[in-house]
């Protein structure tokens, strides 16, 4: 987390140019809290720069297109890409994304405009600036999609992405951050709606929920029922996926014999889960990243500091105003995003 922060602060004011020190204090002020670099100052930290790359971003489309006009260059060029293209930017190497959508394969980037870093999965935004924080790989998702490039860029044809169905949820906005996971899950067949026209991406996981959705992603085997728990009886519909979850050691009750189908899942519960999943799988788990950067890392129970750290490392689960909120029960919306960059990960394997 410490790394992401600095490697997207010091990208912020690298791309803002203008910006000719990030603070100061005086002599008298020897230490600065962790709590006002954090909180207060990064907030405005991101609040100046931005304008700053706004204002720079907006001066180099105009000059491309003032040079375009007159046959001249440009330190940024204009590419364009179809769906499933391959856009591979090697580290330092900028973009302003100016029409259609791409999501990030794999590497680092970092979005100047909103101040953040991208996971894989993560989708692009129009009119918003980029730097490629290590070697970084886009695959354009619309039909036709262009960008401003700036560095080393290089630009391969792939197979086609097919387009999230138009969704029957009228609680799944367009512009939720949520929208292309919950597409992703639903297109995929591993989430279901509440009813017809309604996910309910606020409501809480329930332990019964992710092992029918990871029984799904398994690709549905096969279930002969079996006491396993003995407060999942036959016949339900979370019945085939809880005792497969249960029989692999995917999941294990809350105490011997019970399963509680109806709790909250929680986010590291969700961590090992998954955790499991892809050891039983046969994938590589090596991943892991320090917990240390989150204010409640000391929360985290022993049996979950592994698996936690797999999936910060994966980039399957992100902190929460850097916070793990470990204990946290897990909205619908959020398992679907995480499902979905755990697909991701696993299609790299």
């Amino acid at each position: 987390m410490k790394k992401k922060l600095l490697t997207g602060a010091l990208a912020l004011i690298l791309l803002a140019g203008g910006l000719t020190a990030a603070f100061s204090v005086s002599q008298s002020e020897t230490l600065v809290s962790l709590g006002y670099l954090s909180g207060a100052f990064w907030n405005d930290l991101k609040a100046t720069v931005k304008q700053e790359v706004d204002r720079d971003t907006t001066a180099i489309l105009n000059e491309a297109a003032a040079q375009a006009g007159q046959g001249g260059g440009s330190a940024f060029a204009a590419q364009s890409g179809v769906n499933g293209d391959r856009v591979a930017g090697t580290t330092g190497s900028g973009l302003i994304w100016t029409s259609g959508s791409a999501v990030v394969y794999s590497g680092a980037l970092v979005d100047a405009t909103a101040g953040t870093e991208l996971a894989a999965g993560a989708g692009l935004a129009v009119g918003h600036r980029y730097l490629a924080g290590s070697d970084v790989t886009l695959v354009v998702s619309s039909n036709a999609a262009q960008w401003m490039g700036e560095g080393q860029w290089t630009l391969t044809h792939g197979d086609p992405i097919q387009p999230p169905a138009d969704l029957p949820f009228t609680d799944v906005a367009r512009d939720a951050w949520y929208h292309d996971d919950v597409a992703f899950v639903y297109q995929k067949g591993l989430f279901n709606g509440d009813s017809p026209t309604s996910f309910t991406p606020e409501n809480r996981m329930e332990r019964c929920m992710m092992t029918t959705v990871l029984h799904r992603l398994a690709g549905s085997p096969a279930v002969s029922y079996s006491t396993l728990f003995w407060d999942i009886p036959d016949g339900q519909w979370y019945t085939q996926g809880t005792i497969w979850a249960g029989a692999m050691g995917v999941v294990s009750g809350v105490e011997p014999g019970r399963f509680d189908p109806s709790a909250n899942v929680t986010r590291q519960e969700i961590a090992v889960i998954l955790h499991r999943y892809a050891e039983k799988m046969g994938y590589d788990v090596s991943a892991s990243a320090s917990l240390a950067g989150f204010r409640d890392a000391g929360s985290v129970a022993s049996w979950g500091t592994r698996a936690l750290s797999w999936a910060v490392g994966a980039g399957i689960l992100n902190g929460s105003d850097g916070a793990l909120l470990p204990d946290g029960d897990a909205t619908r919306a959020e398992v679907a995003a995480m499902l979905h960059r755990f697909t991701s990960w696993a299609e790299r394997q």
